[in-house]
């Protein structure tokens, strides 16, 4: 969405409805399945007695349990050296997360402070010094795993506000859990401030600095970090004025009929907009006259143009 348009929010009421799908993290079944394998869940109804258990331990001789330690340390150390890999890959980075454990997973989630020379190094479009509505300590460089349109594990990146960033981590943790297709994420450096670029590119992205006409940088949710652009393509600013209908970006006008529902283009039964509503941010997709089917965002007052001082962190 062109992050410099003026919106009015309405509120609605957060449908709750399931999604899943059984392609991307084929490794969480396969680590359940292991993790009953080893505790002995093998759905026997038959019960065991005490002396069984005692033949059991009897017949395990320290030199057998010390080899069996040994193994499942090498197996631990081996999970994390690969899940360091994960955390070291550039985004866009197709990773293999193939028998790691859910909860190991969860920790290639995750949020980095950036000092102010690290932010200046992406440009303009994402922070520059020459404003004071957000200063380097307030944002936050979140790492993500997604699944792509082909069903590979990639690495994302978003930078956001400090206030969401746990959000923005547990939303997209959830999302990659139940395999939901993602085109891109990371911070589309190359495109500067072109908006419809970067929609028609189709990469999902949060912070983004914008200059006006006076060639001042303007405050706003994306500026601020307080707001998410999600598969932009397939889900359109849709602008209405009296008989004119504008199409941001304009490549995708072909998904602004929101009824002839196709891949990647989302509803109020989304599992996407149901995570962002469970986690207090508003839907674009439900504002009257200025539908942006992509934009979430939390803690902008649209009143004062400023961030809500009311904001906190976490989930609703």
């Amino acid at each position: 969405m062109p992050i410099s348009s003026l919106r009015k929010p309405k509120s609605t009421c957060c449908k709750r409805a399931a999604r899943s799908r059984a392609t991307c993290p084929a490794f969480f079944a396969a680590a359940l399945a292991a993790s009953m394998a080893l505790c002995g869940c093998h759905g026997s109804t038959k019960e065991s007695t005490s002396s069984d258990s005692s033949v059991a331990l009897s017949a395990s001789s320290p030199q057998e349990n010390s080899a069996s330690q040994i193994i499942a340390d090498q197996a631990a150390q081996e999970a994390q050296a690969r899940l360091d890999l994960i955390n070291q890959s550039p985004a866009q980075t197709v990773v293999d997360v193939t028998g790691l454990d859910p909860a190991l997973i969860r920790n290639a989630f995750h949020s980095i402070e950036l000092s102010e020379e690290e932010l200046l190094a992406y440009g303009d479009s994402i922070y520059s010094s020459d404003q004071s509505f957000i200063a380097p300590d307030q944002l936050r460089l979140v790492r993500v795993l997604f699944c792509d349109f082909s069903g590979q594990s990639r690495v994302g990146e978003l930078i956001v506000n400090e206030k969401i960033a746990q959000d923005i981590e547990e939303i997209f943790y959830e999302l990659y859990q139940n395999a939901y297709p993602i085109d891109h994420i990371y911070i589309p450096v190359e495109y500067g401030q072109d908006d419809n670029a970067i929609m028609e590119a189709d990469i999902t992205r949060a912070q983004a600095f914008t200059t006006g006409e006076d060639g001042q940088y303007q405050e706003h949710e994306h500026s601020l970090g307080l707001a998410v652009d999600l598969n932009a393509l397939y889900n359109p600013q849709v602008i209405v004025e009296e008989e004119s209908i504008t199409v941001l970006p304009p490549a995708a006008a072909d998904y602004v009929d929101r009824e002839n529902k196709r891949p990647y283009m989302m509803d109020e039964n989304d599992l996407a907009v149901q995570l962002f509503e469970q986690h207090g941010f508003t839907w674009g997709g439900i504002w009257q006259g200025r539908n942006d089917y992509q934009h979430f965002e939390k803690g902008f007052d649209h009143e004062t143009n400023h961030i809500d001082p009311n904001l906190h962190y976490g989930a609703d």
